[in-house]
């Protein structure tokens, strides 16, 4: 009885130890979704809570639980467009449903961005910086300074294919990604890697 207890035991500790801490995020493809997730928050106040907007001190809570906190907004007119500033705490917010769990975001990224009125379509150019965890079925980090310039009808979509534009970098455990062009994303989803051992 022993022996089969202790062989049991073994079997398990080496399915545990091969499935390893969590998943990562895939590449240079996961760590483009991952900014695309973070962008979401501030596209619409709708789900906000507390006083003022989605851009003056209100949480907004996450799709799968949690909540970002954005706060410290500045506002400014310019040549076709409007100019503005912020900073945003995500805390334990589940912002995507992947193969492997839900991929919950925690940390903090300071936002300046551009709303362009001026062309045919309505775009927004988010600088983000800053450093996220992202934790739940994943365990990784994203470190970016980077620009994304992306419709304003894009942020929120789900499901549907997604392009954008990245300029600047973004570090994951899988390394520093440089980019400077398109990028195209299926919204809602993160692309993840289960490492064997």
């Amino acid at each position: 009885m022993h022996k089969r207890s202790g062989l049991l035991l073994v079997v398990v500790l080496a399915v545990l130890s091969a499935c390893g801490p969590g998943a990562k995020l895939d590449g240079r493809q996961g760590a483009a979704e991952a900014l695309y997730l973070l962008s979401v928050p501030t596209a619409s106040d709708a789900n906000a809570s507390g006083s003022g907007n989605g851009l003056f001190g209100a949480s907004w809570s996450c799709p799968s639980g949690g909540n970002t906190r954005i706060s410290g907004a500045s506002v400014g007119f310019g040549t076709g467009g409007l100019d503005t500033g912020f900073s945003m705490q995500l805390t334990d917010c589940g912002l995507a449903e992947a193969d492997v769990g839900v991929a919950v975001f925690n940390g903090d990224l300071s936002f300046t961005q551009r709303v362009d009125v001026a062309g045919a379509t309505l775009s927004v150019d988010h600088h983000f910086k800053g450093n996220v965890r992202v934790q739940g079925a994943f365990d990784d980090f994203l470190d970016a300074d980077i620009t994304q310039r992306i419709a304003v009808g894009d942020l929120g979509a789900d499901g549907t294919g997604v392009s954008m534009e990245l300029q600047g970098s973004v570090t994951t455990s899988d390394g520093t990604f440089t980019f400077d062009g398109p990028v195209t994303v299926v919204a809602g989803t993160l692309t993840a890697r289960v490492e064997r051992r």
